[in-house]
């Protein structure tokens, strides 16, 4: 993998050729035992040897037992460098701040110290035995390089002290992206809970589950036999095992609803799981889930609690705000209906009742009537058959999306790519043939949560910046293809064995699969490294039916 030099880093190299280079000059033109063309080899010698340590301490900075061992290897042979150069008076002993300033940068302070010290003693016992001996004491040559030593402990306490505060720095800055990442799979969440299919909430919320915790499994389990209720989902086990799990959770079904906080549960099989139940007052009971890993540590649980009970208030929300929908909509149903029945029972149904008696009296009077009275009385009941027909199909035309130019499925999946498109600043071409007001209610839900879903996932796992949907409605089948010009993936890696084995492959990708699959359809999807990524589905119309 190749590293992005760092700022910090390339002082660090420039200093270190710089300093060599300056040392250089001053060994090069003062005396010494040593011939010129003996110093302009050693120089040579000594390039050669920066250039190589500056290449390991680049390629293997991340890798600790290498860089002490490297570090540990120049740090002798500048010791030994001092030799042949003339010991405490070789320009060379100041170079040695060169390998401290890279083991400050990137090693630990023990390390740091200790090589320190190491330099100093040997430094000193070296010059002691083979320059002066038994001309000075020991602690005579500490106090004659007293300069240098005190150079080296405030060069190391000071790059020290830059060191705990990069860290700090960087922690601040990895705990800023991680609170933006949150704040956008907030907005995710509200986003894909107002544009998708109320029954599919609980996917987005398993879904969203793990993508906040960073976990790999979680459940939405709600305790509900009723038919307009979301469905109890689950991220991370198959469709087979999703249905063993919550079978297991209905035994649990009396101590989950008497639970008011986060608590953990063994379930035989499946592991340790940390759980919620969602407060709400609607007439929904549900359960968020967690699996955990068996090395979870107490703090990495303690925050997983946190998100937990930020997920469950957010959730309440929803199935609330549904619920409120819900109520809503089943009044504008309930008024809508009255409204149709008064208009007909006002205007129809009197027609209606107009031509019924004036067809029995005609029935009994044509006899003793002349040709005249009798079309005259047939002109009169044809008016007002003409008029009913004409009452009944304006309350027929204010019900039809199709005919009044209301809110149709069409308008619906074009309004949601518009708002992802303006949000996220994505052009989005959407292309469609065919009827689609002819369309199965099914189906209009199963493909609008499978456009949204492929969108949502092209935005933000695939960062593409053109997405194109393509609808072909025929009587016998429905092509629908959705292409992005994203990072793409390694579709191998994605699936094996019809389970996500990769993190990195996007959410809901196998519940688009199921969708389809669910209707008797196929689903491909081919994806590349950097060529964005393509998924195609067919479903015959009359299959699921």
């Amino acid at each position: 993998m190749k590293l992005k030099k760092s700022a910090e880093d390339q002082m660090i190299f420039l200093y270190r050729y710089v300093s060599l280079s300056l040392t250089s000059l001053v060994f090069l033109f003062e005396s010494s035992r040593l011939i010129a063309w003996q110093k302009l080899l050693l120089i040579v010698f000594l390039f050669l040897s920066v250039t190589l340590f500056t290449w390991i301490y680049r390629k293997y900075r991340l890798h600790d037992m290498v860089l002490k061992c490297c570090i540990a290897l120049e740090t002798a042979g500048i010791i030994l460098l001092l030799l042949p150069t003339g010991g405490m008076d070789s320009p060379f002993k100041w170079y040695v701040i060169t390998p401290m300033l890279v083991a400050c940068a990137h090693l630990s302070m023990r390390y740091s110290w200790t090589l320190l010290l190491s330099y100093i003693g040997l430094v000193l016992t070296f010059c002691y035995i083979f320059f002066t001996p038994g001309q000075y004491f020991l602690w005579d040559m500490v106090l004659q390089n007293a300069n240098l030593f005190l150079v080296l402990i405030v060069t190391t306490m000071a790059m020290q002290v830059i060191g705990v505060m990069k860290n700090e720095l960087k922690m601040a800055k990895e705990q800023a992206n991680e609170t933006m990442e949150h704040i956008k799979s907030i907005y995710h969440i509200m986003e894909t809970t107002s544009h998708n299919e109320a029954l599919n909430l609980g996917q987005v919320i398993s879904d969203y589950t793990v993508k906040l915790t960073k976990q790999s499994r979680a459940f939405f389990w709600l305790d509900s036999q009723e038919e307009d209720a979301p469905e109890s989902s689950q991220t991370g086990w198959t469709v087979e095992e999703e249905e063993q799990l919550f079978e297991e959770l209905e035994n649990y079904r009396e101590e989950f609803r008497e639970e008011r906080e986060p608590f953990f549960r063994h379930l035989p099989e499946w592991g340790d799981f940390l759980m919620i139940t969602v407060p709400m007052t609607t007439r929904f009971v549900a359960t968020i889930g967690l699996k955990l890993g068996p090395d979870q540590s107490l703090t990495g649980r303690r925050w997983l609690v946190q998100q937990l009970i930020f997920l469950a208030e957010l959730s309440a929300v929803f199935l609330e705000r549904y619920e409120l929908e819900r109520i809503e909509n089943q009044l504008i149903v309930t008024n809508e209906q009255n409204r149709i029945a008064n208009e007909m029972h006002d205007n129809v149904s009197q027609s209606l009742f107009g031509i019924v008696y004036a067809t029995h009296s005609l029935r009994q009077t044509w006899h003793d009537q002349s040709k005249e009275q009798v079309e005259e009385q047939i002109e009169l009941i044809q008016q007002s058959a003409n008029q009913a027909v004409r009452e009944l199909k304006g309350a027929i035309h204010s019900l039809s999306s199709k005919k009044s130019g209301g809110p149709t499925w069409l308008g619906t999946v074009k309004s949601h790519l518009h708002t992802l498109s303006k949000l996220n600043h994505v052009q989005i071409d959407f292309d469609i043939h065919g009827d689609h007001f002819s369309l199965p209610y099914l189906y209009q839900k199963a493909l609008f949560r499978i456009i949204s879903e492929a969108a949502g996932n092209a935005i933000r796992h695939g960062l593409a910046k053109r997405i194109d949907v393509k609808l072909k409605l025929t009587p016998q089948v429905i092509k629908l293809s959705i292409h992005d010009d994203g990072v793409g993936f390694e579709t191998a890696r994605m699936v094996a064995g019809g389970e996500v084995v990769s993190a990195g492959s996007g959410l809901g990708m196998m519940n688009m699969e199921y969708l389809a699959q669910s209707m008797g359809g196929e689903f491909d999807i081919s994806s590349r490294i950097g060529e964005g990524t393509q998924i195609r589905l067919s479903i015959p119309v009359n299959a699921y039916e």
